[in-house]
């Protein structure tokens, strides 16, 4: 029989991995818009983001409760932390996927252009991140979340090579102008979508394997400064 604790828990995560589905759904169908037009895809996707908001909220009193009834430790205090990011996370995916509707009814009548630039195949790149993301947290799997982390960091520079190619090209081609300021909104707000799903599976790998793997480009200088040091850095909680 669970006792009230393990009920708290079951019910944050179930709200979550909710929050999650909710929110890469809003992704899909703001992507529905843009490319294919979908205009009544827009109630829904602002129908959802009101969704969103909402389970964020009830994410973060179930959280509070928790600590205050509780006191949880080790795994289940990570996972209780590891959600409040989560939630505001998916919460800032649901806002841009609204940006992006919102900048899709120019953009979206230049199909050619879509293709050109491939966003098309970045957007379906950025669908399986999401799909991954969901495996990763049901399953409590680490290495997928290393793999989706890998995974954003090469969808991000397709981003910033996409920015760069709208920009030059802006001078060039009367046809690009006409969309360019919506196109590379849109292009900023994928990648910001992408940064945060990569924050999402740092998360995962926090709650799975107690290991806080942010900015790893500083935790690699800090262990080349102290040398006597043990190879542990990482792992567990912070001072900083």
């Amino acid at each position: 029989m669970q006792t009230y604790f393990e009920a708290e828990l079951a019910k944050l995560r179930k709200r979550v991995a909710k929050m999650l589905s909710l929110s890469s759904g809003q992704v899909d169908k703001s992507f529905q818009v843009l490319l294919n037009s979908d205009t009544d895809m827009i109630a829904q996707i602002k129908h959802d983001e009101n969704r969103v908001d909402k389970l964020d909220i009830k994410i973060d009193k179930l959280c509070q409760r928790i600590f205050a009834l509780a006191q949880p430790v080790a795994g289940d205090l990570r996972f209780i932390m590891a959600s409040l990011r989560i939630g505001n996370e998916m919460e800032r995916i649901s806002d841009m996927a609204f940006e992006i509707t919102k900048r899709s009814e120019s953009v979206s009548q230049y199909p050619e252009i879509l293709s050109q630039y491939e966003i098309p195949g970045l957007l379906d790149q950025i669908r399986k991140l999401f799909i991954q993301l969901n495996e990763a947290f049901s399953n409590n799997n680490a290495m997928l979340a290393y793999d989706i982390i890998a995974r954003c960091k090469e969808r991000e520079e397709d981003c910033e090579s996409i920015f760069r190619e709208v920009v030059s090209q802006m001078t060039k081609k009367s046809n690009v102008i006409i969309i360019a300021t919506d196109l590379i909104l849109i292009i900023r707000n994928l990648e910001r979508i992408i940064g945060h799903v990569e924050n999402i599976a740092e998360s995962i790998i926090f709650i799975v394997d107690a290991k806080i793997v942010r900015h790893p480009k500083l935790s690699a200088d800090k262990q080349k400064e102290e040398p006597g040091q043990n190879n542990g850095a990482g792992e567990g909680f912070s001072s900083e």
